[in-house]
């Protein structure tokens, strides 16, 4: 996309929009093993400030069959600008084998909490599959561009961070680097998979992660399922946290329930659809649905940007808190599925 590079910094305003959005769909395209350097992504980022991130947004939107947009009604400005962030769920855990075949194949609610029962485990660790899972997303995804690794407390996922991307030599940079906090864990509570180790643990266990930010011991878990709405807004505030961090290339890992209630079941969250199908990509291939729940260690990579809600309507829910800002995630490559 160089060509289209020097246009958008050369070109008149407008002209620049078209060059930016031309580079938007062509970077869309590629796999994430293939992300471009990071040279190449500083000259595309200020290519894309050519143009304001209200006119891009509306832009997308207005692409996205998924969200209806007037695109008369001018777009606001980003309350919190877009950062680009990786999301993945951990590898398969001692408790996922039968309950997520269960699921697959269509089972109830309760019979996939009881399968998970039967199989359950104190903080449950990666199976050896599990392990494989990871090892293989870190050689088709080769994510050097990272900037921080947020994840959840669990030690699966904090596993899965560490072999997905593993951490620097230096352990001073990556405690700076690698936060562990409370908001992206699963959904809590009843299983004992959902509950974490103490921090005291966490840090012999992981030595190069920041539990700072949790207290020594789990006070949150208790024996009653956390309800969605409870999980489905720990989510929320989760994502403003990593909004709000300096780092513009975030890697996320968490679980499939947390994610599945924050990214489909929060009023103030709107997910996008800004793909496009690439050219190696059969035409006949179904495409997932945005909304699918997360696989073992699949990865997915988002533009997420907050946004105020009082001026912000393009698919939001009656329910919608308008005290609270909106956050969209506009998920921009077809990323692979690795559940093996």
């Amino acid at each position: 996309p160089l060509a289209f590079i020097q246009m958008a910094l050369s070109a008149s305003p407008s002209a620049a929009a078209a060059a930016a959005q031309r580079i938007h769909h062509h970077a869309s395209n590629l796999r994430t093993a293939s992300l471009p350097s990071s040279a190449l992504r500083q000259q595309a980022e200020e290519a894309m400030k050519a143009t304001t991130p209200s006119k891009r947004h509306a832009s997308i939107i207005s692409e996205n069959t998924a969200v209806e947009n007037d695109t008369n009604k001018p777009m606001p400005e980003p309350l919190l600008p877009p950062k680009r962030v990786l999301i993945v769920r951990h590898g398969q855990a001692q408790h996922n084998p039968r309950a997520e075949a269960a699921r697959e194949a269509g089972c109830a609610f309760d019979e996939f909490l009881r399968l998970m029962e039967l199989d359950d485990a104190h903080d449950a660790e990666l199976t050896d599959l599990g392990e494989n899972q990871a090892q293989t997303a870190r050689e088709r995804y080769a994510l050097s561009d990272v900037e921080l690794v947020v994840s959840s407390p669990l030690s699966r996922a904090l596993r899965t961070a560490d072999l997905v991307h593993p951490p620097s030599e230096s352990s001073e940079s990556a405690k700076r680097r690698r936060i562990a906090i409370e908001h992206f864990r699963e959904i809590n509570g009843k299983l004992l998979n959902a509950q974490r180790r103490p921090r005291s643990d966490l840090v012999q266990k992981f030595p190069h992660w920041c539990f700072q930010a949790i207290p020594e011991l789990d006070e949150s878990w208790t024996e009653e399922l956390e309800s969605r709405e409870d999980c489905s807004e720990r989510g929320y505030r989760g994502l403003l946290w990593v909004l709000q961090q300096p780092e513009q290339n975030v890697l996320l890992v968490g679980h499939g329930g947390i994610l599945n209630y924050t990214l489909n079941g929060h009023a103030n969250v709107v997910l996008l659809d800004g793909r496009r199908q690439s050219n190696t990509d059969s035409e006949s291939e179904e495409v997932r649905c945005v909304t699918k729940r997360f696989g073992n260690c699949e990865l997915r990579e988002f533009v997420i940007t907050g946004w105020d809600s009082a001026g912000y309507n393009n698919g939001l829910s009656n329910g919608a808190n308008q005290l609270e800002p909106v956050i969209t995630l506009e998920e921009v490559t077809l990323s692979q599925d690795l559940s093996l």
